[in-house]
């Protein structure tokens, strides 16, 4: 998705400076905060040459954050590969089925990457998956094995477009016009759309060219269900009326900010030989460190949306599913300890973290975590300590302070889980 450490940064940095100012507490929060834990799916054309979506394009990128000039250059290689995209083996009720397995409870596909190639039946352009050898709207299968199995669907789109000779010429007007007729062909088209995805629409002087409250407000009156991330403003002016239901930490675990809705987005592919698409080479991130990310997110009070790189056959590599199966797994012993829960009550750190609904606690303790962890005062009084994970784990409680005790043996890897058990409804701590 992006093509350096300093941009993972630099993204972070821009989500809180144009975040919105408080948590939005709408009823069509309610099902994303539950659910906790998605799949988002980088797939494109790029798949067949096996490198970066996108950013492997060469040529000019009008309108980006690096200031490079406009201009109608392209690359012939990768901008015709398109035309060897065979995706015979795409099976959109398989990738739901890998997905539910996985827990994850939502999913997030992109319809179109910054390289401009359309993953849909789009009347705006003939550079899309139509006119390739496959030529089948792989959304319209998607959305509708989505439906079909009560997994939120949600729907990625750049406002960026290196590919469109419009794009960032003259006023930009045209481009626009271009933009929101795709827009409104995603949200009228394949059913109910749950989530809309944007990836930024430039900064500096380039906010002259974009009306991004007038995009949110075309989002928000097809699809008023809908929620929308943190980059449909994210580098434009800062309108007063646009508020993002959720903040987008990219590569990285979010902080501790029960006040403000987050998604971390992470790659199932490890770097340096892996990226948000698919890679020949790649290797999956060992199972230890995706659930230690998914506790991170979860005890933070945010969500992990968890991303995977479809070959250009149309399967999502065995590494990978692999990998999600095993995930599936922990989740059907410990899933409870995340859906539906708030993160903390207390902060999170190193050394783990916990989630709490009701008068239940979930301590996440990580197998690096030091032989005493001394935890703030509760209001409420502890009446048990289970150890969900069968080790010697010990809690106890004095003056409204919770200690865990443990030594290396007693943690498992990759996550201790204790369950505390308090006489009335737990109440969040400030820390």
């Amino acid at each position: 998705m992006k093509k350096s450490i300093f941009l993972f940064i630099s993204l972070f940095a821009f989500s809180l400076a144009f975040s919105q100012d408080k948590a939005t507490n709408t009823e069509q929060m309610k099902w994303w905060r539950e659910a906790r834990f998605g799949m988002f799916i980088h797939w494109d054309m790029s798949s067949v040459a096996g490198t970066e979506i996108s950013w492997s394009r060469l040529g000019p990128k009008p309108l980006d954050i690096w200031g490079d000039a406009a201009g109608t250059g392209g690359d012939s290689i990768y901008d015709n590969l398109y035309k060897k995209f065979n995706p015979t083996q795409f099976n959109a009720r398989k990738w739901v089925e890998i997905a539910k397995d996985a827990g994850m409870k939502y999913l997030v596909f992109t319809a179109k990457h910054h390289g401009g190639f359309c993953m849909w039946d789009t009347k705006y352009t003939d550079y899309s998956i139509m006119n390739t050898p496959y030529g089948k709207d792989v959304i319209r299968e998607l959305s509708a094995e989505c439906h079909k199995a009560g997994i939120r669907f949600g729907i990625y789109y750049s406002p960026r477009d290196w590919h469109h000779p419009d794009y960032g010429m003259g006023d930009n007007s045209r481009y626009e016009t271009y933009m929101t007729g795709q827009l409104t062909e995603l949200l009228t088209n394949y059913g109910q759309v749950d989530v809309v995805w944007f990836d930024s629409f430039g900064k500096g002087e380039s906010v002259k060219y974009w009306h991004a409250d007038k995009v949110l407000e075309l989002v928000r009156k097809l699809q008023p269900q809908t929620i929308v991330n943190n980059r449909c403003n994210y580098f434009g002016e800062n309108v007063p009326s646009l508020k993002a239901d959720f903040d987008t930490p990219e590569q990285t675990i979010g902080s501790y900010q029960p006040t403000r809705n987050w998604e971390s987005c992470m790659c199932v592919v490890e770097a340096p030989k892996g990226g948000w698409s698919y890679r020949r080479d790649g290797k999956v991130k060992p199972f230890a460190e995706c659930i230690r990310n998914l506790v991170g997110c979860a005890t933070g009070d945010g969500n992990l949306l968890l991303d995977v790189g479809p070959d250009p056959a149309g399967i999502i590599p065995s590494d990978q599913a692999g990998r999600l199966a095993q995930i599936g797994e922990w989740i059907r012993k410990y899933g409870f300890t995340i859906y539906g829960t708030q993160g903390g009550p207390f902060r999170n750190g190193k050394w783990g973290g916990g989630t709490f609904k009701g008068n239940k606690v979930y301590v996440h303790l990580y197998e690096s975590a030091p032989d005493t962890v001394s935890l703030p005062a509760l209001k409420e009084n502890l009446v048990n300590a289970k150890n969900l994970s069968h080790s010697n784990v010990k809690a106890s409680m004095s003056n409204g302070k919770i200690k865990i005790i443990s030594t290396p043996a007693d943690r498992h890897s990759p996550d201790t889980i204790l369950e505390l058990t308090f006489n009335q409804n737990v109440t969040r701590i400030d820390n």
